[in-house]
């Protein structure tokens, strides 16, 4: 017997959840991307500071692990009796 899972076919869940990962973690990196910009080259440009990393780092976190246990979830639900 062969261990293979369908890996193509996400569910709307699982799709919105890696999304918005992409989407928190996009603004994570452009925000720290523009702090380095604004060290090194001297730009005045707006940085969201401490906190602000912190809340959309934490958003992006949770938005992976809902997508694992979701993409989980689903497979858990869709096993087949003789696969363990």
């Amino acid at each position: 017997m062969t261990n293979q899972q369908d890996t193509t076919a996400f569910s709307r869940g699982d799709r919105i959840a890696v999304t918005l990962f992409a989407v928190f973690f996009g603004l994570y990196l452009i925000n720290v991307l523009l702090g380095k910009a604004t060290i090194v080259f001297g730009w005045k440009t707006y940085h969201i500071g401490n906190v602000g990393e912190f809340l959309i780092l934490f958003a992006a976190s949770v938005a992976f692990i809902v997508a694992a246990l979701h993409r989980e979830a689903v497979r858990k639900l869709t096993r087949k009796p003789d696969q363990e």
